[in-house]
């Protein structure tokens, strides 16, 4: 079932996600105020919603991953078990943070331990000892640099999603446009695993999406945004391009999650420049800045999702681009998001 596509079955994998996740979000919703998960109206400064909302989002990602993988035999798979795995550690922390609320520190420690189990358990980037790479030293020092980048790839990406949940419906959109970027380039390279994973993901993501859209009646959460970003961060490890060469693929991942990327070094920019804490939540994020010049909420949402189909679509073109035409690409759109960062942070308090 797992070695052949079926493209039925990537359908029914993906409504079916849709069924399960909409079921466990209006349970948890109705669970939420019995167990004290809520998000209180005033609980810190940038929290300026109406009334409580539940903070379930995590509990409806994990429990509709674990239903779905349990179902499709998925967990049977070395690298699904490991993000599996891996990705529900990340959860539990997220969940302890939601409930708990945990400090900097103690959150960063549960991401290194996912991190680490992943790699423990088999996923890890591997572009340092490539021939295909522009850098390698021969040497045990490229076994580290995979290592120590991985650790970094993953807990940037849970970070920047966790950063960006910053009004409804941004984050869990941004993670379902990804889900399906990576279900359909991962159909082009016959990754079939991949593909009903993503539909699974994608299909999660929805279902999510409708109680998370404008006006939220459920908020993911440090539980939801971090494994949803760490998730995604794995899926990119593991996909294989099986095109063009290593020097010119390498940065595609970081095309796929341009958006979330660019706000977390936004707001860890403009933080550092003013001199405050980088981990004390504001609004000083991409959205509240397109607020300030008078893009609606829903506008704004919508805007931010444009932006990140279009560069998820500019990374799979470099696919196909020689080294130097590809990494010409990256560099001039690595030169957009500074001068939108220059611009974005000009006179903004």
């Amino acid at each position: 079932m797992l070695e052949i596509l079926n493209l039925d079955f990537v359908i029914l994998l993906l409504l079916s996600s849709i069924i399960i996740s909409v079921t466990f979000g209006w349970l948890s919703i109705k669970i939420a105020p019995h167990i004290s998960l809520m998000d209180v109206p005033g609980s810190a400064d940038h929290k300026l919603h109406d009334y409580s909302v539940p903070l379930t989002g995590g509990i409806v990602v994990l429990d509709t991953l674990i239903v779905m993988v349990m179902i499709t035999g998925l967990w049977k798979i070395p690298d699904m078990l490991a993000i599996i795995v891996a990705g529900g550690t990340i959860g539990i922390f997220g969940l302890l943070d939601d409930f708990l609320h945990l400090n900097p520190i103690k959150k960063i420690i549960g991401q290194i331990i996912g991190s680490i189990l992943l790699i423990y358990l088999g996923v890890q980037v591997s572009i340092f000892d490539s021939p295909e790479f522009f850098f390698r030293t021969e040497s045990a020092i490229d076994m580290w640099l995979n290592i120590i980048f991985t650790v970094l790839w993953l807990i940037t990406l849970t970070n920047a999603f966790n950063f960006i949940d910053s009004t409804d419906g941004l984050a869990v959109g941004l993670s379902g446009l990804s889900s399906a970027f990576f279900l359909v380039i991962s159909l082009s390279t016959g990754q079939f695993v991949l593909v009903y994973f993503c539909a699974i993901l994608l299909g999660i993501c929805i279902g999510i999406y409708f109680f998370n859209a404008y006006p939220a009646k459920l908020f993911l959460g440090d539980s939801g945004t971090q494994t949803l970003g760490f998730l995604l961060a794995s899926l990119a490890i593991i996909f294989n391009p099986k095109t063009g060469f290593q020097s010119s693929t390498w940065f595609v991942p970081i095309l796929l999650f341009y958006v979330p990327l660019f706000d977390l070094i936004l707001v860890v920019f403009s933080r550092l420049r003013r001199k405050n804490s980088i981990y004390k939540a504001s609004r000083d994020h991409t959205y509240h800045r397109l607020a300030s010049r008078g893009i609606s909420i829903q506008h704004a949402v919508i805007f931010m999702h444009g932006i990140s189909l279009i560069m998820s679509m500019v990374g799979y073109l470099c696919l196909n681009l020689s080294i130097l035409y590809a990494n010409i690409v990256f560099f001039l759109s690595l030169l957009l998001g500074i001068s939108a960062i220059i611009e974005l942070d000009k006179d903004y308090y």
